[in-house]
């Protein structure tokens, strides 16, 4: 069955890096709701923790309504290239795996470098399409068989859902690394 997901979303900064809480909850799923979509990885920067407390407070509170994947964004300084830095967002998927999205191609250095175990690209997103060079990120996906991703990256409440993607679970899954 395919989802609407966006997979790219900062949600403890958009609520002011305050704790989980069923106030925050419901204004995330009224909005993911109100966009038709399914459900949303939370990847703020350099903090899993908080995703995980999040979907943990949503699945006993409001079970079955809304997909929630705990993620984290992070910086990648490529060994043979350190001056190629990305950003990849890291999702932790309920099989135990996890799924690598290489974050808004362009934005650190043209220069795309893809290392083992990244899963997908962002060709679409909403905050950072300015740089995107979409032809050059396709041929990238096409020669690593990569997946591609749309995303609203969104760092506030009501950006949440601009960009999604219609994915199959099973294609993260079968794509994920396991975790040790």
């Amino acid at each position: 069955m395919k989802l609407k997901l966006d997979l790219h979303t900062h949600i403890w900064e958009a609520f002011n890096f305050q704790p989980p809480s069923l106030d925050i909850a419901e204004k995330v799923i009224a909005q993911i709701k109100s966009q038709g979509i399914d459900g949303i990885a939370i990847t703020d920067h350099h903090n899993k923790d908080w995703a995980f407390e999040f979907r943990a407070l949503v699945e006993k509170h409001f079970p079955g309504e809304v997909v929630i994947i705990p993620g984290w964004e992070i910086e990648v300084r490529p060994v043979e290239s350190p001056f190629d830095e990305y950003q990849v967002a890291e999702l932790f998927l309920p099989n135990g795996g996890m799924f690598r999205i290489y974050c808004h191609p362009g934005y650190y250095t043209p220069k795309i470098i893809i290392e083992e175990n990244i899963h997908g690209i962002e060709i679409d997103n909403y905050i950072h399409n300015w740089h995107i060079r979409k032809g050059q990120v396709q041929t990238v996906a096409d020669t690593h068989s990569l997946m591609t991703f749309q995303v609203s990256d969104a760092h506030n409440l009501e950006n949440i859902g601009l960009r999604y993607t219609e994915v199959e679970l099973d294609d993260l899954y079968r794509r994920a690394v396991p975790l040790d």
